[in-house]
């Protein structure tokens, strides 16, 4: 390291300096409470000032440069190893004041500060952003037109109103109009040179200067340990790039699948619940394709160790074939059924099918081994009759109340397994899955399934799935109207209601009633309506009950009963058992 120093944030903006943003750091990601807390350092600040005190500042955090060797004649380059957000937005902030500004001769001097001219007359911007975000900041920092229209647009929302709209921004379009709205209704803009000031000299950085030889990828390190949150993702980009036979790749192998757009870039950030945790798609990704690579537990929290751990004596030539690999999987992740994807789904769509059961029933661990299938297997009815198989074992196994403790286990030696089956078959597949004994892996019978549909109460949420599948068959021909369902708005009733003693005929022996609680949890009881009715409606008899029912659903699983003068335990197991029928055509072992 060559020095690290406090240093003012004008010293960053004078001269020919050109911060270059490593293609391996992230996009800029800050928000509005990121916005927030700057702006209301700077009132600070300025309250500070006013009140008679020129001796305040306020720390802002580090930035970490490192000089590169310059392409132009009168440019000096530093690759940006860390500030970039800081920056970033000080530059956006800083152009919201030029756009605003009146006074001709402080916008020349503004300009100065985000856009230097080199020995040929052209002009630069001092951060060289990555590609996702390089069109996006030349355009605010160059377009004062584009800016004034862009701002037009929304200056009559209150900031609460433009908070929820900049969802929908690039960041860097939000970050501009976020500090816009707030400089125009919140400061005095006769002081904007003094607001300027304070940015230059009274929001000081540790500036930290690294030498040639200085390593990066431990730089890099140290900044994540101390709590700057970096990705897994990042991280193993940077350490998977940082190689020089490598980074020729990084176009192809990463960029045109994690990079290419926002929305591709919106995708792999998307947060989706793993276990009892939010992740990001991405790790979620990495997460599955390691295991798939190592076939043994992988620690989500620990991610990019283990994969650091996985690469460390790989040779230049085997890190490229793993990042084609990585490229190959990501292609193949992106495909899978996801989101609103899986709103709403005929009987038909089978893979969309398997990926809304086994969200609904909860079941992650299979990811990597379905991952590792839809890589392997490119013929589409093939692998839709494999999911079949598979789709078949879990439902029965959780209609049957089959225990999931082994899952990862089983999931883990599932796909070893499939890995030496060669061609992954059908056949193969549930061969393999009948060949377990044990209650932690069995594949349930026709007899253990009739049974469940008769005795088993699962919780709603499984109760609702199953059924929403049952819907599906029973709309699946050539005479149905719609054969789509939209599984949002479905929620479970109970026909026969649970507080049943109010309006339903009374049983005199105490077991009978017993035997009642219990049978009206079970499946056979159970159907789906729109909405959620309300509770005169939940707990009438049955003669005023079907009546409702008939108006909150149209569904056959319900309307097949409506015709019946009782309802009663005799006609839950017949309903029960028509349930198990159509299970056994969706489901077969």
């Amino acid at each position: 390291m060559l020095s690290a120093n406090k240093e003012k944030l004008q010293s960053f903006l004078m001269g020919s300096n050109q911060f270059v943003i490593p293609f391996f750091q992230r996009s800029y990601v800050w928000k509005s409470e990121d916005w927030a807390e700057l702006f209301e350092n700077i009132k600070e600040e300025y309250d500070q000032i006013i009140n008679g005190d020129n001796t305040s500042e306020h720390f802002i955090g580090t930035i970490i440069i490192k000089q590169r060797e310059s392409e132009r004649v009168g440019s000096l380059e530093y690759d940006l190893i860390d500030g970039q957000q800081r920056l970033t937005t000080i530059c956006i902030l800083l152009r919201a004041f030029y756009d605003i500004s009146e006074d001709a001769n402080l916008k020349n001097w503004i300009k100065t500060l985000l856009v230097f001219t080199d020995s040929y007359g052209q002009e630069n911007i001092r951060i060289l952003h990555s590609r996702v975000d390089r069109d996006y900041f030349q355009n605010i920092l160059k377009d004062s037109d584009n800016n004034n229209a862009l701002w037009k647009d929304f200056a009559s929302f209150e900031l609460n109103e433009l908070e929820r709209k900049l969802d929908n921004f690039n960041r860097i379009m939000g970050a501009y109009l976020y500090f816009r709205h707030r400089i125009e209704r919140e400061l005095n803009t006769q002081d904007i040179r003094q607001y300027i000031t304070i940015i230059l000299e009274k929001l000081p950085v540790i500036h930290m200067a690294l030498s040639k030889n200085d390593d990066v990828q431990q730089i890099f390190d140290t900044i994540n340990s101390l709590g700057v949150k970096l990705t897994t993702a990042e991280l193993l980009k940077n350490y998977l790039y940082a190689k020089p036979k490598v980074i020729d790749y990084y176009d192809e192998y990463w960029h045109s699948v994690f990079e290419a757009d926002e929305d591709t870039i919106k995708f792999w950030e998307a947060e989706r619940t793993s276990g009892r945790v939010r992740r990001t798609t991405v790790e979620l990704f990495l997460y599955s394709y390691l295991i798939i690579l190592t076939e043994s537990i992988v620690k989500m929290e620990a991610l990019f160790k283990e994969y650091r751990e996985y690469l460390k004596d790989k040779k230049e030539a085997e890190l490229v074939s793993f990042a084609k690999d990585v490229h190959e999987y990501a292609l193949v992740y992106q495909q899978l059924p996801d989101g609103e994807n899986l709103a709403e789904i005929s009987f038909n769509e089978h893979e969309k099918r398997f990926f809304h059961l086994i969200r609904e029933f909860e079941i992650t661990t299979i990811f990597p081994l379905i991952l590792y299938i839809f890589k392997q297997v490119t013929e589409a009815q093939e692998r839709i009759q494999i999911l079949r198989v598979i789709e078949s074992y879990l439902t029965r196994r959780t209609v049957c109340k089959l225990t999931t403790k082994n899952y990862n286990n089983l999931f883990f030696s599932l796909l070893s397994e499939t890995k030496k089956m060669g061609t992954i078959t059908a056949q193969k597949m549930k061969e393999k899955l009948l060949s377990y004994t044990e209650d932690t892996n069995r594949f349930p019978t026709d007899e253990e399934l009739k049974n469940a549909f008769e005795t088993s109460a699962l919780i709603n949420q499984y109760s609702r799935e199953v059924l929403y599948c049952i819907a599906l068959y029973q709309l699946d021909h050539t005479y149905a109207d719609q054969g789509k369902l939209n599984f949002d708005g479905f929620s479970v009733e109970h026909m026969m209601p649970k507080k049943w003693r109010i309006h339903w005929s009374n049983i005199t022996d105490e077991d009978d009633e017993e035997f009642r609680d219990y049978k009206l949890r079970t499946m056979g009881n159970l159907t789906l309506v729109r909405g959620s009715l309300n509770s005169a409606m939940k707990h009438s008899g049955w003669s005023v009950k079907k009546e409702f029912l008939r108006r909150y659903s149209t569904l056959r699983q319900t309307t097949d009963y409506l015709g019946l003068d009782d309802w009663n335990e005799e006609t839950i197991a017949t309903r029960a058992n028509h349930l198990y029928e159509a299970a056994l055509q969706i489901w077969p072992r």
